[in-house]
């Protein structure tokens, strides 16, 4: 693609794959670039997304399992909601950022009750967790759009535009993996694992937290957990969240992740 070379990013062709326009801009946003094997491996996954019609749906993709700790705050979809660190979270390289007492955590600058695709009765939000901890804390969004990938009774919670918690609660004993929640209607939503339905809950939808979404924590709480990836934006049907974990799994396999 021209655009690379005249743009000193230092990507090559590469035998039957397109280089994206979308990978180009990511990494020319990128103050340190990736190495060339990275740079596919980023291109893959976007191109992923995109076949799988995920791609325009989303406000925000982070990969904070990145080569380096700016690259891991860059919002992938656009050069908008970037992440910006607020106290003293810890980023490791190919792992992620891990949040801690005291207000360690990631701001995304996006609200969802004034900004973005994001609404009432048509969004989702997902994270990934690499280490697992049960704690009664959110690990991504604001008050009322959280996910808490696994509380201390053992099971997956949180809030999906509403104000209660979900009226069937998976149980877990892991909050490491791809954890997903999915709202299509104003009845209920879906809480998915790494691709796989584990309940539909019957939460009407009633409300949306003026405040921004943060990952390594949710409204008052902060994670102690490591987060690898996180995203935000209008519904994803089974077979998306099913793709989307699939992607994501297959660059951290990559990256030996």
């Amino acid at each position: 693609m021209p655009g690379f070379f005249s743009m000193g990013l230092g990507l090559r062709p590469r035998v039957g794959v397109q280089w994206l326009e979308e990978t180009a801009s990511l990494i020319a946003r990128m103050s340190t670039p990736p190495s060339p094997a990275r740079a596919g491996l980023i291109n893959d996954l976007i191109g992923a997304l995109k076949q799988a019609g995920i791609w325009p749906r989303l406000d925000a993709f982070y990969m904070l399992a990145a080569h380096d700790a700016q690259a891991a705050r860059c919002n992938w979809v656009a050069d908008t909601y970037n992440l910006v660190v607020t106290g003293a979270p810890v980023f490791e390289a190919n792992r992620g950022y891990t949040g801690g007492p005291g207000g360690h955590y990631l701001d995304t600058g996006f609200n969802p009750a004034t900004m973005g695709l994001f609404s009432l009765s048509d969004a989702h939000i997902g994270v990934y967790c690499r280490t697992n901890v049960a704690e009664d804390v959110g690990d991504c969004g604001n008050l009322n759009s959280r996910i808490f990938t696994r509380t201390l009774g053992g099971r997956i919670s949180g809030r999906m535009n509403d104000n209660a918690a979900p009226s069937v609660l998976p149980t877990t004993n892991t909050s490491v993996g791809h954890t997903l929640f999915s709202r299509h209607s104003t009845d209920g939503y879906r809480i998915d694992r790494n691709g796989e339905v584990l309940a539909t809950t019957s939460n009407a939808a009633s409300g949306l937290t003026s405040a921004n979404f943060v990952l390594l924590g949710a409204g008052p709480s902060v994670s102690t957990k490591q987060v690898a990836a996180g995203h935000f934006g209008l519904s994803l049907t089974v077979a998306q969240s099913s793709a989307a974990s699939s992607a994501i799994q297959a660059y951290f396999n990559a990256i030996g992740a």
